[in-house]
């Protein structure tokens, strides 16, 4: 997943659902309020795993384009010994 399509994702939800999204902000708000050491590493740790996700879609990426790439190459090349 790509970082526009991320956003565009969190975009759409806030519109379809913002009550939810309104709720939750004001949820975590109060809990980083009462306990902001926990709730600081909690959010550091979101933000780990969110860039763990992007580098393994990245990566995902790069190998899909290489295999397409690589086939590409193989089908041209038979098709010049045929």
């Amino acid at each position: 997943m790509s970082f526009e399509s991320a956003r565009e994702f969190a975009i759409g939800f806030y519109h379809e659902y913002s009550i939810v999204v309104i709720i939750i902000s004001v949820i975590l708000l109060i809990i980083a309020y009462n306990k902001p050491k926990e709730s600081f590493k909690f959010m550091l740790f979101l933000v780990f795993m969110a860039a763990v996700f992007y580098t393994i879609g990245l990566i995902g990426d790069s190998i899909k384009t290489g295999s397409k790439n690589k086939d590409q190459m193989v089908n041209k090349t038979k098709g010049l010994v045929d």
